[in-house]
């Protein structure tokens, strides 16, 4: 044993002899001089999901590669016999299909040679003459990156950083030789989530952050390639015989395991050495790169389509007419993607093309098509076009508002698109209207922060770049002298613009206006230091330190207002403050004597301490410091400042949170600020989705001025006081606000206004200026006389999203979501009765019958989740599709008879077998530019036929299969009739996925889904509307419907009116003291004595005068809800104030649907509502409220048969406790 054991130790020690000796030898891979080497390669790359058994899209590529020398380390190489194949079937059971036209397309570009450096195993520069494309170009460096090798000569396992197609990563090595074959086996993996450089370009997700602890803890997007190498010894080196690579890349929207996936192989095996040269083409070679992925024109290709781009104007001019033809009527339900392809067309399109569709459309209806796509497009020559037509007149400025809007955030932000930025905040339009001046300016900023995200320098360097084309310094400049001007407002829209832009090199000019204690800047207005402190927000996401430094003083000084103080709480947070900070501030708030400063910061760390470390980093440590604080501060009102958040986060990578400030002063009557933020987590992101700010400076000026409004005093004379105090806002100074506001959206602030003295005179001339009335009142005589018919289609682009990164393969790989739609409505000329003359007074329309029609049309809408590849050549997608339609009410018709008190509204029932359907399906596509039009669909669950949702019936039951190919299908229906307007509504759902191979969300997700609901006349006779008329005044009570049967215990609440009627006009016939005499002792149960004998005697000539003069004495004589509704349960037919009916009215003409009846007593102060159908049962709802006194308000409810069976009473009273506010609700019932 002793023996055999030494022989074995002597064996290994040999082995890693020879080991070493090979690694310290020359291992380079070799290709010498005067022989051209011949090897196969074959590229597959595969779309979809794990499993076998669903479908998948790929293509694949086999070609022979020669290789050889030129001088020591340029070499050429060329591709031979190219063939193109594609995968779209059913994995593993189906086989790739030829594309012969595209291979014919494509082979005489791929049998240019090109030229590389290669020194020691590494790909240097490549060279290629202008006729190879970058599609082709990033084809050739696939081949490559297989000869891309770091062999280290002391090593055997090592890992290092090393570049490559998709970037500079990491990358393990491990290097064996097998001594009998005389081969050395080496093996590579890079690690595509731990990367130096990670090329990847993104589109429209400038404004998202991304969330580290998130994608720690769960990726979302994984990506890892495998090498595996077999090399021979060369006296000169080492000769690669077979390379096999494997790369992967899983994506799953949510936090799993399983996810979509995309997978490429590559191999590359030797065959034999020629001796015949590469011969380079009759052409200049120019440097075109390195090894690494270069980028063209990938946001360019439309995911949807390969189209040939022959005639750019004239295939846009066609698209815009189909949309134009196809949605005249109705919504077309391809709408959505139509206006896709139009948008993608106008991309290529240059500024000219533009500008000749627009004079084209310009003058009709249809240029707002135009309108909506051209923003969207997201190119300078669209920005320069809305500068250019709003310059010419072309656009109005509410056009012109709308599409800067959209171009602000659709546009990318470049060099020159920011340049077009900077020279629209000198044009004197735009700064001649105050609107458009604020959304170029807070543009300008959002398009220097979109440029500073996607920018791929370090942001060391980008410093320097920021500097060279679009300086900040314009608007430093700008701040800098209205601050020596004392210009305030100008002041807060350059802070602004730089609290928008979040760069770094904005901090030295925000903190010359802070508040800091002895510098000049700490006399400016407070409106000024607030917006200062707020601006550091978005600057703290590149410079948390800093930030934290200058909000940290800010805080600690004690001297400054209080509200700014709070601000800096706020900035500090959101710099995730480390342990040592928050501790700071919680010691700091143990001794701080502001209780609006303490309650604010308390609540804040208190808020946050609830929150999972995952989306916000500061938790624990909030935690911690709320052990260091006092409960005593969780006593506080609501009179002092709080924080307030709130999160939700499951473990699928989904979350909300949201943010509510709450800034008060115990000098103040209403709150001094309140700011309300929601932000969003998906996939590994975080983004702040909305923010809203309030201020009300100037109102609580205002309202303290009248301290009588701060009193203990009851509600009403407070109410009094607050608008006596509002109706002196012109003693306010011009340079005071009232109140003012903001709106962000995504981060970026968008809009904000301040209301102040001089805007509301403006306002007020505005509207009440002669060319705005007569404007006006133009406008409604051609509305009304004229006759025109009102046709609008309006399409929205919500979602683009997109991200391309490069594969091991040398193709690019796309990861987007879209989602658009389509809604449309059309107006119908009104009808007048009688017609009105050419020139008639606005009086004449209170006398006039109004009629008015609109329709309603199909809304649509679509998003699309995609994966895959996409080439200006070649597609293959994994799509997920979801649909939603909506075909409710077709017509509305609408009647308005103001002198007659008489509004009607009708609806005509839509005659479709679904007014509301939703589908999702996912599926395999794959198509090619030679054969745009034959693209290959294959469902990703392809063995079950998938029955239509609309079917008549549908199973509620699970089908189980016995084929383990079948997909399980599972179908539910659920209705409910509603008899009293004669519809059934149906709810009916349909769905097969792929959780029968694994539970989870995504495969839950994944397969084909369709829902639908539907609302259908049910009975024998059929709903031809459905009607809702008001009618008000003195003849309300004619509109109730009068089906009574006096004989029949089912007569509607009239029946009950006529008894009472009839009653009191058989009482007032007799004296009216023996009157009230038979009224006191027929209520003496309920009534009080004292209200019974304080009512004072008198007599009256008429029935009609009797029962006026009882009603007005009974309001001063009754002192409880009890005294009143037992004089008169039911009030009559005089006192009915407003009728509204709703129902649906059938072809045998019998309405169904319920009648609201009210009335008022005026005189007692009551109000009474009755509810009932119209008929087929005696249930109804009574609903009697009476204002007892300015403090005390009781009502009763009942319902049931004649509201009879449950009821419930109701008393509300406001009052003084011990000189305190207080208000008692007491409640009561006999059955409920």
């Amino acid at each position: 044993q002793k023996a055999n054991s030494h022989r074995f130790r002597k064996s290994h020690k040999n082995q890693m002899k020879a080991v070493v000796l090979a690694l310290t030898l020359a291992l380079v891979p070799d290709f010498s001089p005067g022989k051209t080497y011949v090897y196969k390669y074959e590229a597959s790359i595969m779309n979809g999901l794990p499993d076998e058994g669903l479908a998948r899209a790929g293509l694949n590529i086999t070609s022979k590669f020669l290789i050889n020398a030129v001088n020591q380390n340029t070499y050429m190489l060329k591709p031979l016999e190219l063939k193109i194949n594609e995968y779209n079937g059913v994995w593993p059971k189906d086989h790739p299909e030829p594309v012969s036209k595209l291979t014919a397309a494509m082979t005489p570009e791929l049998n240019i040679p090109i030229k590389f450096e290669y020194s020691n195993g590494v790909v240097g520069k490549v060279f290629a003459p202008e006729g190879v494309s970058d599609l082709v170009l990033n084809l050739y460096r696939g081949f490559l990156n297989i000869l891309q090798l770091n062999i280290k000569k002391t090593h055997n396992v090592y890992d290092l950083q090393e570049a490559g197609t998709q970037g500079v990563c990491k990358t393990l090595y491990s290097v064996n030789e097998d001594v009998k074959a005389d081969r050395i086996l080496l093996t590579k993996t890079k690690d595509m989530n731990h990367c130096q450089e990670r090329i990847t370009r993104d589109m429209g997700l400038a404004y998202t952050e991304k969330c580290e602890k998130c994608q720690r803890e769960s990726k979302n997007l994984r990506g890892s390639t495998s090498y595996r190498y077999v090399l021979k010894p060369v006296p000169s080196g080492i000769m690669i015989l077979e390379a096999d690579v494997n790369e992967l890349i899983q994506f799953s929207p949510v936090s799993e395991r399983y996810g979509a996936v995309q997978t490429e192989t590559q191999t590359l095996s030797f065959l034999e050495i020629e001796k015949s040269p590469i011969a380079p083409i009759p052409a200049e070679y120019h440097h075109r790169g390195s090894l690494k992925y270069e980028f063209s024109n990938e946001f360019d290709l439309s995911p949807f389509q390969l189209a040939k781009v022959t005639d750019e104007r004239a295939q846009i001019e066609e698209l815009l007419n189909h949309l134009i033809t196809h949605n005249a009527e109705e919504v077309n339900e391809h709408a959505p993607l139509k206006y896709w392809e139009l948008i993608q067309f106008l991309r290529l399109a240059r500024y000219e093309d533009l500008e000749a569709v627009w004079n084209k459309y310009k003058n009709m209806p249809s240029h707002l098509w135009l309108l909506e796509a051209i923003p969207a497009t997201g190119t300078t020559a669209a920005l320069r076009f809305i500068k250019e037509k709003f310059q010419a007149e072309d656009l109005s400025v509410a056009e012109a508002v709308r599409t800067l809007v959209a171009a602000v955030h659709m546009v990318k932000a470049n060099p020159e698109s920011i340049k077009l930025f900077e020279t629209l905040t000198e044009d004197n339009k735009i700064n001649a209207n105050p609107v458009l001046r604020e959304i170029v300016f807070l543009g300008y900023g959002t398009m220097i922060s979109k440029y500073s995200a996607e920018s791929d320098v370090s942001p060391a360097e980008h410093i320097k770049v920021i500097t060279n084309f679009f300086p900040l310094q314009p608007i430093q400049k700008r701040l800098s002298e209205a601050v020596s001007k004392g210009e305030t407002e100008d002041i807060i829209l350059y802070v602004k613009v730089l609290g928008n832009a979040g760069h770094p090199s904005s901090l030295k000019s925000i903190t010359k206006i802070m508040p800091v204690h002895g510098t000049a800047a700490a006399s400016l207005p407070i409106r000024v230091h607030i917006e200062a402190i707020m601006a550091l927000r978005n600057i703290a996401k590149e410079e948390p330190r800093m930030v934290q430094e200058l909000a940290l003083q800010l805080y600690m000084d004690k001297a400054l207002d209080p509200e700014l103080r709070m601000l800096s709480c706020i900035v500090l947070f959101e710099t995730n403050p480390s342990m040592a900070l928050i501790s700071t501030l919680a010691n700091a708030v143990k001794s701080e004597e502001n209780l609006q400063v303490a309650s604010f910061t308390y609540s804040h760390m208190k808020s946050l301490s609830r929150s999972g470390s995952v989306l916000h980093p500061s938790a624990a440590a909030c935690n911690v410091a709320m052990k260091i604080l006092s409960p005593k501060l969780d006593r506080l009102s609501l009179r002092y400042s709080k924080a307030v958040y709130g999160e939700a986060y499951s473990s699928l990578m989904l979350g909300a949170a949201a943010t509510a400030f709450y800034i008060n002063d115990a000098a103040t009557f209403l709150p001094r600020s309140v700011v309300a933020k929601t932000r969003a987590f998906f996939a590994g992101a975080a983004a702040d989705v909305l923010e809203i700010g309030v201020r009300t400076d100037g109102l609580q000026e205002t309202l303290l001025k009248n301290p009588s409004i701060l009193e203990s005093t009851d509600r009403i004379t407070k109410m009094k006081r607050v608008i006596k105090a509002l109706s002196q806002w012109r003693s306010l100074p011009n340079n005071k606000a009232l109140a003012s506001f903001y709106f962000k959206l995504f981060g970026q602030e968008i809009a904000f206004a301040n209301i102040d003295k001089p805007m509301v005179e403006r306002a007020i001339e505005l509207a009440s200026g002669p060319s705005v009335q007569a404007y006006g009142l133009k406008a409604l005589k051609t509305l009304l006389l004229s006759g025109v018919n009102f046709h609008y289609a309006m399409p929205v682009l919500f979602t683009e999203v997109r991200r391309v990164l490069p594969t091991a393969t040398g193709l690019p790989v796309e990861l987007s979501l879209y989602s658009a739609a389509v809604a449309a409505a059309a107006v119908e000329k009104p009808t007048l009765s009688p017609r009105l003359p050419e020139d008639f007074p606005l009086s004449r329309l209170l006398e006039t019958e109004i009629k008015l029609e609109t329709e309603i049309r199909p809304y649509t809408m679509e998003t699309y989740a995609l994966m895959g590849v996409n080439t200006p050549v070649f597609q293959a997608f994994m799509v997920s599709r979801a649909k939603f339609n909506s075909t409710v009410p077709a017509k509305i018709s609408a009647r308005l008879d103001i002198k007659e008190g008489d509004f009607k509204i009708e609806a005509l029932p839509v005659s479709t077998p679904e007014n509301i359907t939703a589908g999702f399906e996912t599926y395999a596509v794959t198509r090619n530019i030679e054969e745009p039009t034959a693209e290959k669909i294959t469902p990703i669950l392809p063995y079950k036929a998938f029955p239509s949702i609309s079917s008549q019936i549908i199973s509620s039951e699970i089908l189980e299969e016995d084929d383990k190919h079948k997909v399980p299908f599972l179908a539910k229906r659920y209705c409910a009739k509603y008899r009293a307007i004669g519809l059934k509504a149906c709810f009916k759902v349909a769905t097969e996925n792929a959780a029968f191979i694994r539970d989870s969300a995504l495969y839950r997700m994944i397969g084909r889904h369709n829902a639908s609901f539907s609302i259908k006349p049910e009975g024998e006779a059929a709903v031809e509307r459905l009607e809702m008329e008001v009618k008000v005044g003195a003849k309300a009570a004619e509109k109730i419907i009068k089906q009574i049967n006096m004989n029949d215990n089912a007569g509607t609440v009239l029946s009950k009116l006529n008894k009472i009627l009839t009653s009191n006009l058989n009482r007032t016939a007799s004296s009216s003291s023996s009157s009230s005499s038979s009224s006191s002792s027929k209520h003496s149960s309920k009534s009080s004595s004292s209200s019974s004998s304080s009512r004072p005697s008198g007599s009256s000539s008429s029935s009609n005068s009797s029962s006026s003069s009882s009603r007005s004495r009974s309001r001063s004589s009754d002192s409880s809800f009890e005294a009143i509704y037992s004089k008169n349960e039911f009030l009559d037919e005089r006192d009915v104030a407003v009728v509204v009916s709703v129902r649906a009215v059938k072809t045998n003409k019998k309405d169904l649907g319920y009648q609201v009846v009210v009335y008022v007593d005026k005189p007692n102060a009551r109000l009474q509502i009755i509810l009932y159908p119209l008929s087929g049962s005696n249930w109804k709802l009574c609903a009697d409220g009476v204002l007892l006194s300015k403090h005390k308000v009781s009502a009763k409810l009942a319902w049931g048969e004649e509201c009879k069976e449950y009821s419930t009473m109701i008393t509300g009273e406001t009052g003084l406790v011990s000189s305190s506010p207080a208000a008692r609700l007491r409640m009561t019932w006999e059955k409920l």
